[in-house]
């Protein structure tokens, strides 16, 4: 811990951060763009300068962008200074010039990271009164819009698209003054994790495109934590609802599974739960020859509330789960009709191979590893599965893993984590041990340091 003053007010915090993180996890406000907790900071956007000050007996200081300036002891900042103030409006002027001016019908609207910090520098009027600068936009596939017109050039998303995912085909392009986010063509993006785009875009340039087709604003929303079904890692996520009809899900922060990111499927895969084919319908028979009949929800719930009174007094109720249901969800069905009425929907050979995972995981010598204890891992060895396709969030894991000894050479040089252009070219290409063994090709064969093809029996 090392103490600094912040506007003469003197704070202990953690060393080895940047300004600008202590300063948020102070609770302080402070506008900024291009940093993200997940891959650092690049000094793109000069949307976070502070005053810096020699020590207490320096009057004049100097700004410093607060993203690219480490913690150090005894160090002494002003957020509140009206030079560095002044600095922060001129910056998000600028940034603004091209902006368009279409927040009410901006489906970021609401939720827009640039709209918050807009007001937190006070930017209120615009003095641009030439043509602004515009793009074209791309058809980037059924998942993600494209307004290109509302890039403020932060580069958060080709860092986590490129740096971050391991994906090819986003880039940014520049000519002149002009630069430009998105594919070198029309075309549906290929990473498993390219929805995170919507979440990472601190404007409108990339939105939810399954939202549009039946939008509502944020607040219009009903939301609760929930995890996500699709694998079992467990992912949180935050669905959205509104009049019966499930709008969309977003990634919730967990520090040892998630952290800030999902995959496409977790995010795009809730189709299912609208769709018109589901029997939402409840038929019910009083024996096993006679013909079923609809029933409401009322007589529904005076069967279950007699069937909690008195089971004796029912005939056996069978309950059938899914594999695709939460756990929550199953056990609740299990609970109500009793564990040897129910069925969890699985094949018998699939239920075997589940329970034994199950013991080898709650009885072998090696625990489960979290997902955080994937992306610090000093080795990874992959046996026999494509985890990109069944476990996507896991892939993720594993590629932040093969950073690791990247990060440790940039540790000997004293470059600091979060600085994370000058780790990525002090560690060059290097990259950490990742063994694949597999029955074909994966995407992760493209970072592993060695791969081997064969038959399960090999």
């Amino acid at each position: 811990m090392v103490k600094i003053y912040i506007d003469n007010q003197s704070y202990d915090v953690e060393s080895g951060k940047n300004l600008l993180e202590t300063c948020l996890s102070l609770k302080l406000n402070l506008p900024y763009f291009c940093w993200h907790p997940a891959f650092g900071s690049v000094g793109a956007c000069r949307q976070c300068a502070v005053k810096q000050f020699k020590n207490e007996n320096d009057s004049h200081g100097k700004i410093v962008m607060s993203c690219m300036t480490p913690v150090t002891d005894n160090a002494r900042i002003s957020i509140l200074d009206s030079e560095a103030a002044a600095f922060r409006a001129s910056v998000i002027e600028w940034l603004m010039i091209n902006h368009p001016h279409d927040c009410p019908v901006c489906d970021e609207g609401g939720e827009c990271h640039l709209q918050d910090m807009t007001l937190m520098t006070g930017h209120i009027h615009r003095r641009f009164r030439f043509k602004k600068r515009t793009f074209q936009n791309q058809d980037l596939g059924p998942f993600i819009n494209h307004e290109m017109n509302r890039c403020i050039a932060c580069y958060r998303c080709v860092r986590f698209y490129r740096e971050y995912a391991g994906g090819h085909d986003l880039n940014v392009f520049g000519t002149h003054d002009r630069v430009y986010f998105g594919r070198h063509e029309d075309g549906i993006l290929e990473n498993e994790f390219s929805g995170n785009l919507v979440e990472v875009c601190p404007t409108g340039v990339f939105t939810d495109k399954t939202l549009q087709k039946h939008y509502t604003r944020k607040w219009d929303l009903q939301t609760a934590p929930s995890v996500c079904t699709h694998c079992g890692l467990g992912c949180n996520t935050l669905p959205g609802e509104r009049y019966g009809t499930l709008r969309r899900i977003q990634n919730r922060y967990h520090h040892d599974i998630n952290g800030y990111f999902i995959c496409d499927r977790g995010r795009y895969g809730y189709g299912f739960v609208n769709s018109d084919k589901r029997n939402i319908d409840i038929w019910l028979r009083s024996e096993r020859t006679a013909p079923f009949f609809k029933v409401t929800k009322a007589d529904v719930d005076t069967y279950l509330s007699r069937s909690l009174s008195d089971p004796t007094q029912l005939p056996r109720t069978l309950g059938i789960g899914s594999p695709r249901a939460s756990l929550e969800a199953n056990f609740a069905l299990q609970t109500l009709v009793g564990a040897e009425n129910f069925y969890h929907g699985m094949s018998e050979v699939d239920g075997r191979l589940v329970s034994l995972i199950l013991d080898i995981l709650r009885d072998g010598p090696v625990s489960s590893a979290s997902l955080r204890e994937v992306e610090q891992a000093d080795i990874v060895f992959i046996l026999g599965e494509d985890i990109t396709n069944t476990a996507p969030r896991l892939a993720l894991a594993v590629r932040q893993s093969i950073r690791n000894l990247s990060k440790e050479l940039s540790r000997r040089l004293k470059i600091p984590d979060w600085q994370d252009a000058a780790a990525r070219d002090a560690a060059q290409d290097k990259k950490g041990p990742l063994f694949v063994a597999a029955l074909y090709q994966t995407k992760l064969d493209e970072v592993a340091t060695q791969t081997y093809h064969a038959n399960p029996d090999d």
